[in-house]
Order: C-alpha cells, then structure tokens, then sequence
C-alpha cells in the first residue's frame, strides 16, 4: 500500500515535471504535454491525482483549512499568550488573518483552472473512457470544483444567514484565462450545489464506493487501483456529505436533512460502510488510530503527515511559544473530565518540552505504526488527514431532522461511538449539538464555520477555563488578496 502510493505520487510528479498546481499552462508547449496527458484514461486518471495530491499544499487542507488557521480563530489553543507566534491571529488581527488566506485563493483557483481542464477534456475526449472512468472522473471533478470553491466562500463570502446579496468570489467554470465576476453569494452556493448535483448524478450506478464502501486496498487480482481506496477520493457518499454540510452552512437544513439522511440510509441499507471505530481500534497499545480511519468519507493521505503537520504544529520538540496547545482545565470541561471518552484519553498526552515545561499536547496527528501484524503493510491511518467523516453527517441530521427526540437519537449515536454516556433528556439539543463539534473536530478545521454560520457573538476562550472572546462581525470577514484586487483594477482599467 505505501510503496505503491510513493510510486503514484512520483508518476504524477514526474509526468507533470511541474508544480501541481502548474501543471496546465496556455503556452504552445504545455498544450502539447495537456493533449498527450488526455490520450489514455491513466492519463486523466494522472491528472485527477495531480489535484488530490495539491488539496495538501499548507494553504489549503496541509494546514490553512484544518489544524492551522481556521482552529486558531476558533479560539483551540492557548495562542493568546505573550510573545506566542499565533497571538495575533489569535486576536484576529485583520492583515495577519488577510495574509494567512491570500495563499488559500491562489492555490485554490490555480487548482480550479486545472479540474476544469480535466472536465472539459472529459467531453473532448470521451471517446477515450469507457463509460465507468467517464462518469467517476467527471463526477469526482465537480465536486472537487464545489468544494475548492465552497471553502473559498466560507472564507472570503459574507456571514450567510445575514447578507446572501454582498458579492464575494468569482465562480470558475472554465480553465479560460479571464476575469470572472465577482459573484453574489446566494448565486456562488447555488452554483456550488448545482455541481455537487451533476456530481451526484454522474456517481450514481458508477461509484465502485455503493457496493464495496471505501475499499482499502489493493484490487486483488493485481490490477490497477483506480477504482480502489475510495474514502481517498471524492466518492457518491462524499458528495452527498457534503451538500449536506453546504445546505447546512447556508441555513437551507430541509435539504441538509435530506442528504444526510440519504448518507446515513445508503451507508447502512444491506451493509455497513463507514463504520464507527470500534474500541480495539482505538485503544491498542502503539497502534492507536486516532483518526478514526473507518469513519472518514472524504479524507487526504498525507505522506509528510509528522513532519509537515505534527512536528511543527503539535509536536513536543515545539517550545511554548510555537506549539498549538490546548490548555488543561479548558480540556477537562471541554470533555467534561470524563476519561472514557476515546477523545480525551488518546488525542492528548502529557510530555515535556525543551524548556522542561509539562503540559497535555496534541497527539491527535503523531506517528503510530499502523502496520498490519500479519501483512506487515500499513493500514492508512497514519497518514490521512480528515476532510468529510461520517461523525459529522450525524451532527447535521442531528439538528436538521424535524423530529428532535430522533435528532436526539443522531447525537447520541456519535457519542456512545466515542464512549460517553447519552445526554439527558432535558438538556437543549442544540447547545449539545455545538459542544460535540468542539470536541469531534480539533485539528479538523470546522469549529470556525460553525461560529459564523451562527454568528456567534461570544465563543470559548482557549486561555483559561469559564472565559469567553467577545466577537465582532468583522472577526468572520477576510478581504480579497491585495494582488486580486490590484489585478481587477488593471483589468478594469484595460477594459
């Protein structure tokens, strides 16, 4: 399994022999390479994996939009102290949040012109893939171009639930070189979701993932394994998830209702894919999955995982005032001090840094051997960064469905599958609802969103227990890039 992924992951560098992200370009040379790239199905296939591997740039799921900056202004960890690398982040201080995402908007429309070339060589071309490679490829590539886009209109649109009008990104739809519009919000996520529907569409009756679930591993008679791993891809499922979670953000819950309910029922009718982690998976001694690989819908393998996340966003060898840590007490009342609660008990560990001080650090994305004892070949954990896992669709039928006490039901489910006991009936659901996202999703990047869909007006401080930040609505705001806006004023000026 990680020979064969290095051995991918060096065919796709060397047949690009760029950047990913550059791996497309309008000169006469590189329309040579694109046509040759497009002739064979392992070609788009190349291509496909050319843009999965580039989701792992720092600016978008290595770091930006996950453990870094959207956890960061999610107020997780102690940032606020003096002299801490993360303070002014932390503080949402505007030009340190604005050049944190200016890398995030580059890369992700850098990205965006490269999925749209790959879907419009699906039609080009079609005479190329057979029906199945014809309907995964193009399916995967919308959605890959709903979620870049998606996580660009979390960052960059307005507070959803109180101003859909304000425009805010431009929506590529194809790898033309121009300037797009900027588009209203309400349009951006209908567009979004118009292309997580093609997607859907395309996947049905297609996805390999309806009848095998995500199956790692390899294909057994030795073949090709395009078809294969697909909690690694942007499968049906994933698709579904995640017009579930954009219904959600932008207030639409009767439809965030029916995906998620459609992801629960096709999970589970006749089979059992996606399953919660079982207790012999998280607790083995050295072996501990802290991911919860089974669970994950949508996730990225990252080969650089400990060195490009752990070691310098968690790791031990981090002083004070660099780690991302989580302060003692503000943990215990987040878990509610209960020790059963696989979270509590395997994402932190207690270690010393290198000035001697002893604190509780993030271990949910350390190193673990993760071999199979028989086969001796990795299970994946070790290296996959959740971006889509089946805890949340749960959260979302969770507060979306019409009927609270199942709502209720939904809820617990998540919680008896990290060991804690079911909330009492008279506890509110939703205050419930928003205490397990804070505990489900650290290190996850969806705590933030959470904040402003709602339009939190006070959220926990990650400094000291029984605190609280003050927010203002300019804290869930982000400016275009300088250089986009320079570039739109050239542009105009041209025009």
């Amino acid at each position: 399994m990680i020979r064969k992924l290095k051995l991918l992951l060096c065919v796709v560098l060397g047949t690009l022999t760029l950047s990913c992200s550059d791996w497309l370009k309008v000169s006469s040379e590189d329309r040579i390479m694109e046509n040759d790239l497009f002739r064979t199905s392992r070609g788009f296939m190349t291509a496909l994996n050319g843009v999965y591997i580039d989701l792992l740039n720092s600016s978008l799921y290595g770091r930006t939009l996950t453990w870094g900056m959207t956890d960061i202004l999610a107020q997780y960890y102690t940032c606020r102290e003096k002299d801490h690398a993360y303070k002014s982040l932390a503080e949402f201080d505007n030009v340190t949040k604005n050049s944190t995402v200016s890398g995030c908007w580059s890369r992700a429309y850098a990205l965006l012109n490269n999925v749209n070339t790959i879907l419009e060589h699906c039609e080009s071309d079609r005479d190329v893939l057979d029906d199945s490679y014809y309907h995964v490829i193009k399916g995967e590539a919308l959605a890959l171009r709903a979620l870049l886009h998606f996580e660009l209109f979390r960052i960059f649109g307005p507070s959803y639930s109180k101003d859909k009008e304000s425009v805010c990104i431009p929506y590529a739809m194809t790898s033309e070189t121009k300037v797009n519009p900027l588009l209203p919000a309400k349009e951006v996520a209908r567009l979004i979701m118009e292309d997580l529907k093609g997607a859907e569409d395309l996947l049905l009756g297609y996805d390999p993932v309806i009848e095998t679930g995500g199956a790692w591993g390899d294909e057994p008679d030795g073949g090709a394994n395009d078809m294969r791993y697909r909690s690694m891809r942007l499968n049906y499922y994933a698709v579904q998830a995640l017009m579930a979670r954009v219904a959600l953000y932008c207030g639409e819950k009767d439809v965030a209702w029916e995906y998620a309910d459609k992801v629960i029922r096709g999970i589970h009718e006749g089979h059992e894919w996606f399953p919660f982690v079982t207790r012999e998976e998280v607790v083995t001694a050295d072996k501990e999955d802290r991911v919860y690989q089974s669970e994950i819908i949508f996730g990225l393998y990252n080969l650089k995982r400990k060195e490009g996340v752990y070691e310098i966003g968690f790791g031990a060898n981090l002083k004070q005032g660099s780690v991302l840590r989580i302060d003692k007490e503000v943990m215990q009342d987040l878990y509610e001090g209960d020790d059963n609660d696989y979270r509590l008990s395997y994402w932190f560990g207690e270690m010393v840094d290198p000035d001697n001080n002893s604190y509780p650090h993030v271990i949910k994305y350390m190193e673990v051997d993760d071999k199979d004892p028989k086969t001796e070949v990795s299970k994946g954990y070790r290296y996959i960064m959740p971006v889509i896992r089946v805890s949340e669709v749960y959260l979302i039928a969770a507060e979306c469905c019409p009927d609270p006490k199942e709502g209720r039901d939904y809820l617990n489910a998540v919680r008896a599958a990290r060991n804690v006991k079911n909330i009492p009936a008279e506890v509110d659901l939703i205050t419930s609802i928003e205490r397990e996202y804070k505990r489900e999703f650290v290190g996850e990047g969806q705590l933030f969103w959470l904040y402003k869909r709602k339009g939190k007006t006070e959220i926990a401080s990650g400094v000291k227990q029984g605190e609280a930040v003050a927010m203002e609505e300019r804290f869930y705001l982000f400016d275009l890039p300088q250089s986009e806006r320079d570039y739109r004023k050239e542009n105009d000026l041209k025009n």
